[in-house]
């Protein structure tokens, strides 16, 4: 059985939760701490000297690229360099696989003109970040800092950040308001085909979407999309050349805003956007990722137990278009 149906498992039982709890404290905590104390004695060394010459562009520079230039944007984070190591433990649902693994390094070292290629810009010292986003990267870096640096770190290579679209948790010092604002105008007047797993609801029950000339979906699994893949892109590409790809999907969403740009679309996975933004609307300041009604979190333990309103469930059905 694998990682994640055990994990799926053991979620519906309270029993199953108790132990999901006991190995959190007993096991994955001791060993972030672990992990947390090596980044701290490897932090100096060659390779993260390396990673900190990662050239970047600004993010008005990015915003720019997408909204005027009609470039696509492929995003990698720690969660992708798992998958390109094959050593996932289940984040998103997805099952590690080989022709991920292979599709993923090829795009992080991609050149295509009409790809931004973005990545972290967590390899100097935060300062924008909070101290939990600060020791998540650190854990992150303690063990896969030399696979960054063999997949980044070209010269004359400039990345995107790929932390664009977490815009709210974690960041300090940063004008929330204006920086979705920004996202808002890359889709305001364009005809927008989000993909999205079956339980995400990107934009539905907010504003967000709402300056977009049309809004229809393409639903996929939530979890191991994946396995999917063949058929979400040929569900994709039958529309129009103007149209403009959202893709939240996991690294699912990283390969496909790829393909989609190389068929001559534009394509952006959108990542955790939509919930950054119900997290943004909320009005609190967060030190923990939490559950949003009626839509699936993977960082605050999937979906929750309430649901959004008839009317703007009924809106979201008839903006359904196809169903992998």
């Amino acid at each position: 059985m694998s990682v994640i149906n055990i994990k799926t498992k053991l979620q519906k039982s309270k029993i199953g939760k108790i132990i999901i709890k006991i190995y959190h404290y007993g096991y994955a905590v001791p060993v972030s701490k672990f992990y947390l104390l090596r980044y701290f004695l490897l932090k100096n060394n060659k390779i993260f000297r390396e990673l900190k010459k990662n050239k970047f562009y600004s993010d008005d520079d990015v915003f720019m690229a997408l909204g005027e230039l009609n470039k696509s944007l492929c995003r990698f984070g720690d969660g992708e360099i798992t998958w390109i190591c094959q050593n996932s433990k289940g984040y998103f649902g997805q099952e590690n696989s080989e022709l991920l693994s292979k599709r993923l390094k090829e795009i992080i070292t991609s050149s295509h003109k009409d790809v931004l290629i973005g990545i972290p810009n967590f390899f100097d010292e935060m300062k924008g970040y909070s101290k939990v986003r600060q020791n998540a990267r650190n854990v992150h870096l303690s063990k896969y800092a030399k696979k960054w640096m063999e997949l980044t770190s070209r010269e004359n290579t400039k990345y995107a950040d790929s932390l664009i679209t977490r815009v709210y948790f974690g960041r300090k010092n940063v004008n929330h308001e204006k920086m979705f604002s920004k996202w808002k105008k890359i889709w305001e007047s364009r005809e927008v085909i989000i993909i999205e797993g079956s339980a995400t609801l990107f934009g539905v029950g907010n504003d967000l979407l709402e300056k977009a000339s049309s809004v229809q979906r393409i639903i996929a699994p939530a979890e191991n999309a994946f396995s999917e893949y063949e058929n979400i892109l040929k569900a994709a590409r039958k529309f129009p050349k103007n149209t403009l790809f959202l893709i939240a999907l996991g690294p699912t969403a990283t390969v496909l805003a790829y393909d989609l740009a190389l068929l001559g679309f534009q394509a952006i996975d959108i990542g955790h956007l939509d919930v950054e933004y119900e997290w943004f609307r909320s009005g609190k300041e967060l030190n923990k990722q939490i559950p949003v009604k009626g839509k699936y979190v993977n960082e605050a333990g999937g979906m929750p137990n309430d649901t959004l309103d008839s009317k703007t469930m009924s809106k979201y059905f008839n903006e359904i278009i196809a169903i992998i």
